[in-house]
């Protein structure tokens, strides 16, 4: 979510969803909101903070993070000696080469993700 969301912002979305019964309803407020506020980037992060309790079933599935890390290298074909695949083993690190995001696993998969997941348009 952007850095300018307000409070009352998100507390008037929360109550009209709690006040609303149709499901359909919910889901459109919900994806506007989205749309007003959030950068396609930030709809990790946004629910994230909006639904805490869901971003913990993680643990439920018994994957940690270096796992995960594995999987992702593995997936996206890398080497893993490649600068990428090192950020991402070594995410809770700090330094000048795992850059501004280290400790945060969720932002270093995907920074490192995000440029193998673009598709660029043929000439």
């Amino acid at each position: 979510m952007t850095n300018e969301t307000k409070f009352s912002v998100m507390v008037s979305l929360f109550e009209w969803i709690q006040k609303t019964k149709y499901p359909a309803k919910k889901r459109s407020k919900f994806r506007k909101f989205l749309d007003t506020f959030c950068k396609p980037d930030d709809y990790f992060s946004a629910i994230r903070l909006i639904l805490p309790r869901l971003d913990r079933e993680r643990g439920s599935y018994r994957l940690k993070e270096s796992v995960l890390a594995t999987c992702l290298v593995d997936a996206l074909g890398m080497s893993r000696e490649s600068t990428d695949a090192v950020r991402l083993f070594n995410w809770r690190k700090g330094g000048a080469k795992t850059g501004a995001n280290a400790g945060n696993f969720s932002l270093v998969a995907f920074e490192t993700a995000k440029p193998a997941l673009q598709t660029t348009p043929n000439s």
